[in-house]
């Protein structure tokens, strides 16, 4: 489900709006009451605000529609979270080697201090 912006078309939309059901990028998007509650749109928050009565856009969606695509969103939100979560990472443990001289490159490392010289750490 990969929706863009109502406004800036080139970007991925974060979010809906509550009240007019649009989608809406990061920049374009208004947590009036925190990250856990649906975000307004700048134009709907200024309506909401009381700052410009005529700001607010028309809803395009009902509200059941609406909160079947905000839980669908976190669904899928979840579902992405725990895939990268499973997937393991392969670390390579061994110890490079110089293939001409067949040392290791941290031999220095085994290699004690001279007596009397503090080894810093």
């Amino acid at each position: 489900m990969d929706l863009r912006c109502d406004r800036h078309g080139f970007e991925l939309a974060e979010d809906t709006c509550r009240n007019c059901g649009d989608s809406f990028c990061a920049e374009c998007l208004v947590y009036s009451f925190g990250r856990k509650e649906q975000p307004f749109c700048v134009s709907c928050a200024l309506a909401a605000a009381g700052v410009r009565s005529n700001a607010a856009r028309r809803p395009s969606l009902s509200r059941k529609e609406m909160k079947r695509q905000a839980k669908e969103r976190k669904r899928a939100e979840k579902e992405r979270k725990a895939a990268k979560a499973m997937q393991p990472v392969e670390i390579d443990w061994s110890i490079p080697i110089d293939s001409e001289t067949l040392t290791s490159e941290f031999d220095w490392a085994d290699e004690e201090a001279p007596t009397g010289e503090r080894v810093p750490f």
